[in-house]
């Protein structure tokens, strides 16, 4: 359609500029002549225009898409017809992603990243006020307009929250899907905010949380661990974040917080503790009718982003020295001013928050859609208009979990002429069991791996009583499968411990420290068999214990000898108690009934006075 160019939609849009065709719309760059604005305008196809179970489906999608208007969301302004034209009329931005942000500049000081943060939550707050899910939250979907503005953009995964809270299929992208998508497919506002949550870990440490070779080692790690404090890794990030990330990420859904309104106003909150060197706690539950939580930032008030308003120049607003220009500064600076292109043009739609994008819109390309990791479903729905017979082929893989497709046949972003189209749809990873390495040495252990299909993973060294170099441990050596070509783990034997049991101190630490051990601790006892300043033990305080571990020695003090009072002359009772405070067994050889022990004398005694007993002897006192 491209003889629409320089003609006028509704007399209203110049259409100025072709940027895409798809297989139901083609999108153009126009010229809003009423506001004197740029914006993208998606022209249905006319065989489709005329359809009026598509129409009807078009319109509703664009009410969704229209009802989501707020500052910090790409807007969708109209739709319409024009005769057989239908068409929707979206936002245009011209700027970058803040994938790109952080790809070329790194990880942001807590309250920038807080900044940043609390545009997104507005107006991820407003979509779920409207009851809209995003689902899809990540860097890539977050655009930074060159005038300064922020905005959350591609709810091609939205639903509504009314409608759909339990999906058919993981959807989404696995760094930020929450525990419940990924063990029950089910997704609410808390879903968002986890997936908020981990975008803030990554804003302050430059990184996501979790990474694995595998999708599914990542989606596994985000249904049975816990995010870590970000100041785990970057340790500048201030409490206050730290708690707003473990809230958001909580592996319970019902222990974060409800929704982005809710997140926002711990936002708040803890920048202005941050701001105010005060301490705040965050996790305990906030009012959900908190005032002022969508409301713009007070104009007066010190922010680096800015209010939320179209007119702010957001990356001038840094309070810097001029020697050291903060990363996002200089990337507003130079983002500024520049022409518009189609790339841009694309960028906006792409940003768009029409759910239908990925379904009615430029998604769904007369060439192959790129369809990797999507259900066999959801792949099949995607190439649905190219009318193409599908063929489904089982192949197992290490990188894409099962369900999934691997590849397609075409190729993504291959024209489709005509043919079948084999989607290749992944069986999980193979699993195999790991032959036997237990006393082997590593280069054989390495060999035999290579020659299994395995490779050599971390090798790591621990005391054992396996003999020295000899592997004693391994992943599957439990005889559990893992996946066919993963790197296989090894733990190396140091030897035993030395035995130093009998030896003396000092000769029994100077043989510790000669393989590697550090003696951290020495305790003394008493020892019936071991000379006093003989080593009687030594015990690991490092497991498992490798180089530069730590051991504690048990040293004897000898017997426990006691001397012989003199206790003749004295009561029974009195010698008695005097004899077993010293750890000696009393017999008492008397006539004398027990009530008279206070009063009856002590005339003999077993054992002479000033005589050497071992604890635990026995003494028998008379008063015959």
């Amino acid at each position: 359609m491209a003889d629409l160019i320089g003609s006028v939609i509704a007399e209203r849009y110049r259409i100025d500029a072709y940027v895409a065709q798809g297989g139901m719309a083609t999108v153009y760059l126009a010229l809003d002549l009423r506001l004197d604005r740029k914006v993208a305008v998606k022209v249905i196809h006319s065989h489709l225009a005329t359809n009026q179970s598509f129409r009807d489906k078009f319109i509703r999608e664009a009410v969704m898409a229209a009802r989501l208007s707020h500052p910090n969301l790409v807007n969708v302004f109209d739709q319409g017809t024009d005769g057989n034209i239908a068409f929707l009329v979206m936002e245009f931005i011209e700027g970058i992603t803040l994938r790109k942000a952080l790809d070329d500049f790194g990880a942001l000081d807590g309250i920038r990243a807080l900044d940043l943060f609390e545009y997104l939550l507005s107006g991820l707050a407003a979509a779920h006020d409207a009851g809209v899910l995003h689902r899809d939250l990540k860097p890539e979907n977050v655009l930074l307009a060159n005038d300064g503005r922020i905005k959350l953009g591609d709810f091609g995964l939205a639903r509504e929250t009314d409608n759909q809270t339990a999906t058919e299929a993981i959807v989404g992208t696995v760094a930020y899907l929450s525990p419940e998508l990924v063990t029950r497919g089910i997704a609410d506002a808390r879903s968002d905010v986890y997936a908020a949550g981990i975008l803030l870990f990554e804003l302050v440490t430059g990184r996501q949380p979790y990474v694995g070779d595998q999708a599914v080692q990542v989606a596994y790690q985000h249904a049975h661990s816990s995010v870590p404090a970000p100041s785990s890794l970057n340790p500048s990030v201030p409490a206050a974040i730290d708690q707003l990330v473990l809230w958001a990420t909580a592996k319970n859904a019902s222990d974060r917080p409800q929704d982005a309104k809710t997140l926002l106003v711990a936002v708040t909150k803890a920048k202005a503790a941050i701001k105010n060197g005060t301490a705040t706690t965050l996790l305990a539950p906030i009012e959900h009718s908190a005032t002022a939580v969508l409301s713009p930032i007070d104009n007066a008030a010190t922010s680096v982003l800015g209010p939320i308003d179209n007119s702010t120049q957001a990356f001038d607003s840094f309070d810097m020295v001029e020697a050291e220009a903060s990363p996002l500064e200089v990337l507003g600076s130079r983002r500024r001013g520049l022409k518009l292109t189609a790339i841009t043009a694309i960028i906006a739609l792409v940003g768009s928050g029409a759910g239908w994008w990925f379904g009615s819109g430029p998604g769904g390309f007369s060439a192959v859609p790129d369809l990797t990791n999507r259900t066999q479903s959801a792949a099949l729905l995607a190439i649905n208009p190219l009318g193409a017979p599908t063929k489904i082929v089982i192949e197992s893989s290490n990188a894409v979990a099962k369900g999934l497709v691997i590849r397609s046949e075409p190729a993504a972003g291959s024209w489709y002429l005509f043919g079948d189209i084999k989607l290749v749809i992944s069986s999980g990873p193979k699993l195999v069991k790991v032959p036997n390495l237990i006393d082997l040495d590593v280069a054989t252990a390495s060999a035999k791996l290579l020659n299994a299909g395995f490779t050599l993973g971390a090798v790591s060294t621990w005391f054992s009583n396996k003999p020295v170099g000899q592997i004693y441990e391994y992943l599957g050596s439990t005889n559990e499968a893992v996946p066919e070509g993963s790197a296989i783990t090894l733990k190396v034997s140091l030897g035993s411990i030395p035995v130093v049991a009998g030896l003396d101190q000092a000769l029994a630490i100077g043989m510790i420290q000669g393989v590697g051990l550090k003696v951290s601790q020495i305790t003394e006892e008493f020892s019936e068999t071991i000379a006093k300043g003989q080593v009687i033990s030594v015990t690991p305080i490092t497991e498992p214990l490798g180089a530069g571990g730590q051991v504690k020695l048990l040293v004897s003090k000898g017997p426990n000898l006691v001397v012989m009072p003199a206790v003749i002359g004295e009561t029974i009772s009195a010698a008695k108690s005097a004899l077993e405070s010293l750890g000696l067994v009393v017999i008492v050889d008397t006539n004398q009934l027990q009530s008279k022990w206070g009063i009856a004398k002590v005339k003999r005694s077993s054992v002479s006075a000033g005589t050497q007993l071992r604890t635990g002897d026995s003494v028998t006192i008379s008063s015959k």
